[in-house]
């Protein structure tokens, strides 16, 4: 790219350092002003001012057969005695003369020129493109374009706001408003100068302006003001600025490679930057994942610690209950036994003497009966604190403490 950029500025250097006129006039005869404003010149310009060649375009045999006729009618007419003869010649003479001045009289103005015409050397006014009929004594000294005109303006080596040296093209838009302050105010070579000169000031003026790493930004500049004074420049010599466009704006090429690289160290390190800001955040992503994991693990334990706590407290009030429970039993079984103590005799009996019959009904059982009230006490305060196991086979050695 560097290369290329160089190539570029060494063409747009050449192209500057070429010492050339983009602003011509020619003298050409008037018939053939037409075919010089839409011919090229050998450096590819075409003129914008025509000076007309051998204007009097007077016919000078037929002025001179109008004469002879006038003449030599009237004098042999008069001499011969023929009035018809002096008729003829009166008006074949007349006749053939302004056959002869129809040229000097008649012009033709081509399509996109302005032509500005004199009197004796002063001038007396303008006529646009058309045909037109003068006095034979009044000429037409300039033929001056209507067309716009483009003008290039190179500049090279413009520094700018921070002592960068660029490079501009610009293409300037122009037109002839006022023939005549442009053709007697100053000549086209002339101006060309001027104009180059002034347009070169004003770019210069208008980069010094601006920091380097603004020129590139030139070309989608606006340029209101630059117009409007160069108008202010241009304006008594006729002339009006129609458009400018600023078609090339660059600094020098080692200029641009060093902001090429300093843009990629800047970009690089903005890159690091950017990996290592992410880095950092994946980094802080783990760590809050991590401490979340940790807050939820002991939420959790937490959790089921209060529900350990939460069954515990269950069993103990299911544990208090069947205590107060079973003191309640308790207590009303003691208030039945001394409230009557007869009916828990009779139960006592009673429960003694269903034992005995179970006993009795075993025939394989073996007893030896020491005190009977004693074995009856013991197998009903079985019942009371559970129920009775019943068994298929009893064995009993000895009863009241004998085995």
């Amino acid at each position: 790219m560097a290369n290329e950029q160089n190539e570029l500025n060494e063409q747009f250097t050449e192209y500057v350092e070429m010492p050339q006129s983009q602003l011509t006039q020619l003298h050409v005869p008037l018939d053939e002003a037409m075919t010089a404003f839409t011919t090229r010149s050998a450096n590819g310009t075409i003129p914008i001012v025509v000076v007309p060649e051998k204007q009097l375009g007077v016919r000078m045999e037929l002025l001179a057969l109008g004469v002879v006729v006038l003449v030599a009618g009237i004098y042999f007419g008069s001499w011969l005695n023929i009035p018809l003869l002096v008729t003829l010649s009166v008006l074949a003479g007349p006749v053939i003369i302004l056959l002869g001045l129809y040229r000097a009289i008649r012009v033709r103005i081509p399509e996109g020129v302005n032509a500005l015409v004199a009197r004796g050397g002063r001038y007396t006014g303008t006529l646009t493109p058309g045909t037109h009929m003068i006095m034979p004594w009044t000429i037409i000294t300039h033929l001056v374009t209507r067309r716009e005109i483009p003008f290039t303006v190179p500049v090279t080596d413009a520094p700018t706001q921070d002592n960068v040296r660029a490079m501009v093209d610009t293409l300037i838009t122009f037109s002839i408003t006022d023939p005549y302050r442009f053709v007697f105010n100053i000549s086209a070579d002339d101006f060309d100068q001027v104009f180059q000169a002034s347009c070169q000031d004003s770019l210069r003026a208008m980069i010094r302006q601006i920091a380097s790493d603004q020129v590139n930004d030139l070309v989608r500049r606006d340029l209101t003001d630059l117009k409007e004074g160069l108008n202010a420049d241009v304006e008594p010599y006729g002339v009006t600025i129609m458009k400018i466009n600023i078609t090339y704006a660059q600094p020098p090429a080692d200029f641009v490679a060093s902001q090429e690289a300093r843009q990629l160290a800047i970009f690089q390190q903005a890159e690091q930057a950017e990996r290592h800001t992410l880095a950092l955040r994946r980094q802080m992503d783990q760590e809050i994942l991590a401490r979340q994991q940790v807050i939820a693990k002991v939420e959790r334990e937490r959790e089921e610690l209060q529900m350990e706590v939460q069954r515990a407290e269950a069993r103990r009030r299911v544990y208090e209950l069947e205590a107060e429970a079973e003191e309640l039993r308790l207590t009303k079984l003691e208030e039945r036994l001394k409230k009557f103590p007869e009916a828990v005799k009779w139960e006592w009996q009673s429960e003694q003497l269903h034992v005995a019959q179970a006993l009795a009904g075993n025939s394989r059982a073996v007893l030896q009966l020491g005190n009977t009230d004693a074995l009856v006490r013991t197998i009903l305060l079985r019942d009371l604190g559970g129920s009775l196991a019943a068994s298929d086979e009893v064995d009993v050695s000895s009863v009241d403490g004998a085995t």
